[in-house]
């Protein structure tokens, strides 16, 4: 067998050697997969053509250009600090009907929704009901308030919904 035979047989041999370590070692992580855990919390953009995800920077970008922010984390963690001029409201209670909430959020121009930050799939599931409400431009802001509040951007705290 050639050198060069030789070296892709070992290549291909550590290939496959750390495919099955990473299963043996993400075994809980592949069973939740396969169970069907992590279904809601992805997106395909076709299925949803008005969602789209941004960076701390877009975030900010859009608050400064007066956007409308949407906190989709609960009322406690709202009132604790939020993004200045951004409305609460979390998935489950728009959910269960808010019609004022909906009433005050603008159906032209674009939303931008936040939750607590990484894995907080409050924003995702708040951004696909307001979708489905008929709001065309939503931005997910996945950093979320974590990620604001670690940039030092402005922050309220208290119930400053108008």
């Amino acid at each position: 067998m050639s050198e060069a035979g030789r070296t892709l047989r070992q290549a291909l041999a550590i290939a496959a050697l750390s495919v099955a370590v990473a299963a043996v070692v993400r075994f809980p992580l592949i069973q939740r997969f396969a169970r069907g855990e992590f279904r809601e919390t992805f997106f395909v953009a076709a299925d949803f053509p008005g969602l789209r995800m941004i960076t701390s920077a877009e975030a900010e970008d859009l608050w400064r250009a007066g956007e409308a922010f949407v906190d989709a984390r609960t009322e406690d963690l709202y009132r604790q600090g939020h993004v200045p001029r951004a409305l609460s409201a979390s998935a489950k209670d728009a959910e269960t009907g808010l019609p004022l909430f909906f009433e005050r959020l603008p159906l032209e121009g674009t939303l931008v929704v936040y939750c607590e930050g990484g894995d907080c799939q409050s924003s995702l599931a708040l951004a696909k009901l307001l979708l489905k409400k008929g709001f065309t431009d939503i931005r997910i802001f996945s950093g979320g308030w974590e990620e604001w509040e670690r940039a030092g951007l402005p922050a309220e705290k208290g119930d400053d919904q108008e």
